[in-house]
């Protein structure tokens, strides 16, 4: 047997970590749920509708530049009566209809063009607020994924190291029987497996919590997850310089961007605003179609000597250009204008410290994330001097220079380190994906290089591969 073989042997024993676990019968990789998530999270669904709604705006905006066209028709019964002075009253019973339609095309109007340019930058920070939800779901599904990894990893220290008291506990009773400890020995075993036991409940309970968060996500029972591999390497971001990764994320931040979109919007608008004192000139043409039965409408009529005798039929046709100048509406105008004024003021502050918060917030996730891989590679050595230190109190309590306090505080230390590190590993993981949000750049295939790491599900708490020297 190897010498890295013995040592997972070794903990495997002290753990007493062999746990049966029933196997659910489907397993989901982080892309499984990822997918899932994809057609179910009730905030990505809404984000689309909000975004799809606000661009509805553009076309909207766009309408009041091109040509509009209206048709009006009506018909009607007529029944009239007309007085003589001779005393003689001519009633006149008749139908009429008649039909039209009206050519608008706007020539100028600049109120409407800046109203069509702020839709346009409104329909952009829609698309980058969306994007953004997207990316925000990437992030949401990791760190469900990964809470209810740490859950389970939980559940496996805290079972393993109640098995472990439970031995130490049997180890006592038997050592007392023979009068080799005192009783004070084995009631401290009693009292910290009771306490495994407290930790081993709540383990429990925390893991149907994280499920139960992953669940409200993909919107279906998910019971069974993979495992993150143990050899996957925890290396520090790379480039390692945060100017780099501050352009990259003023170039790329979706939050900055939408920001940035708001800024250009509030100033088309405040050109609207101005613009509500300038002319309008619309060109026009209809026409129109009337026909009426009257007794009026067909007298006879005499026209250069010659007497005609009319239809009742009626054509109009009419083309021009109008022109309208708003001279004085109250100071609304004026009131528009210096509300869109302090609005512009409101977004150049909101994009300020949106700039702000990008530049601290790469610059700390850079950091944050380069200092886990320390503490990863740091808690690998305090895995193996717990071990180690277990290992020579387990000696001392043999030959009674220990007591049994010694031993159960070490190992309590070895499983504490153990659940750290996975605890660090997955800090990492978390912290890398949201300095690529940061900057702009996460996407499914940080994901998709995550899910090759991922391995079905283990029942056995070791020593990690990279620490074990």
């Amino acid at each position: 047997m190897s010498r890295n073989s013995r040592r997972g042997f070794l903990l495997a024993a002290l753990a007493g970590a062999v746990l049966n676990v029933q196997a659910a019968p489907t397993q989901y990789n982080l892309l499984d749920v990822y997918n899932m998530a994809l057609e179910n999270d009730a905030q990505l669904a809404a984000a689309q509708a909000s975004m799809k709604a606000t661009q509805e705006t553009v076309n909207q905006s766009r309408a009041t530049l091109l040509p509009t066209l209206g048709l009006s028709a009506n018909t009607q019964y007529n029944k009239t009566s007309s007085d003589f002075t001779s005393g003689l009253e001519v009633d006149d019973n008749y139908n009429s209809h008649g039909w039209g339609a009206t050519l608008t095309q706007p020539l100028f109007n600049m109120n409407s063009w800046f109203n069509y340019e702020q839709a346009k930058s409104v329909g952009d920070q829609a698309s980058a607020v969306f994007a953004n939800a997207q990316q925000q779901l990437i992030l949401r599904v990791a760190e469900s994924y990964f809470n209810v990894l740490r859950s389970e990893d939980s559940l496996m220290t805290a079972k393993a190291q109640e098995r472990a008291l439970k031995q130490q506990l049997d180890q006592a009773r038997e050592r007392y029987n023979v009068g080799l400890i005192a009783e004070t020995d084995v009631l401290d075993a009693r009292a910290a497996y009771d306490n495994a036991r407290v930790a081993r409940i709540q383990a429990q309970n925390q893991v149907s919590v994280s499920y139960e968060g992953l669940r409200t996500i993909v919107n279906q029972d998910v019971t069974d997850i993979a495992q993150l591999e143990k050899a996957m390497p925890v290396v520090a971001p790379t480039p390692n310089s945060p100017e780099e990764w501050v352009n990259t994320a003023l170039a790329n931040n979706l939050g900055l961007k939408a920001a940035r979109e708001g800024l250009t919007a509030s100033e088309s608008k405040v050109k609207a605003s101005k613009s509500g004192h300038a002319p309008t000139v619309n060109a026009f043409a209809s026409y129109n179609y009337s026909s009426s039965n009257s007794s009026s409408a067909r007298q006879d009529r005499t026209i250069n000597t010659v007497t005609l005798t009319p239809t009742g039929d009626g054509k109009q046709t009419v083309v021009g250009v109008q022109f309208d100048l708003p001279i004085f509406s109250g100071g609304a105008t004026t009131s528009v204008t210096r509300q869109a004024g302090y609005q512009l003021e409101e977004a150049q502050k909101n994009y300020d410290q949106q700039l702000r918060d990008t530049n601290a917030n790469t610059r700390n996730l850079l950091r944050t994330a380069t200092s886990d891989v320390d503490r990863v590679h740091a808690s690998c050595q305090v895995i193996i001097s717990s071990e180690s230190a277990l290992k020579a109190t387990q000696s001392g309590y043999e030959v009674g220079t220990r007591n049994i306090t010694d031993v159960l505080d070490s190992q309590q230390q070895l499983y504490s380190s153990i659940s750290n590190y996975l605890n660090t590993r997955y800090d990492f993981i978390v912290n890398t994906l949201k300095l690529k949000q940061a900057a702009g750049t996460l996407s499914p295939a940080d994901l998709e290089e995550l899910n090759q790491w991922m391995t079905d599900a283990s029942d056995e708490l070791s020593v990690p591969d990279e620490c074990r020297g």
